[in-house]
Formats: structure tokens, C-alpha cells, sequence
């Protein structure tokens, strides 16, 4: 349960930035392209999510 909650709090963390960015975006004319904000998006969310994990196996040993 700790893991899943630890990769809700990085999925809410990431998608909170990225609606910053596109409405900063929004508002200055620049247009995104969806498809790369996505997998842009997933990939920092699985790298954090990695980090926070590897974190904690450090701290165990």
C-alpha cells in the first residue's frame, strides 16, 4: 500500500506541473503536441517514482 500511495503522490505531482506548463504555454500562444507531453509525462512519473523507491531500499540496508 505505502508503494502505491508513494506513485499516486509522483502521478499528482507530475500532472500538477504539466497543467502549469500548458497553460503557461496556452497563454503565450505555444501550442503542444499531446502525444510527446504524454510519454514525456509517463517517463519522469516512472523515473521519480524509481528514485523514491531506490531512496528507500538505501535507507533499508
Amino acid at each position: 500500500m505505502k508503494h502505491f500511495l508513494k506513485g499516486v503522490a509522483v502521478m499528482v505531482i507530475v500532472l500538477v506541473v504539466s497543467m502549469v506548463i500548458h497553460v503557461f504555454c496556452e497563454m503565450h500562444g505555444i501550442h503542444l503536441d499531446t502525444v510527446v507531453t504524454g510519454t514525456t509525462s509517463s517517463v519522469c512519473t516512472l523515473l521519480l517514482y524509481q528514485g523514491l523507491i531506490r531512496l528507500e531500499k538505501n535507507k533499508e540496508q
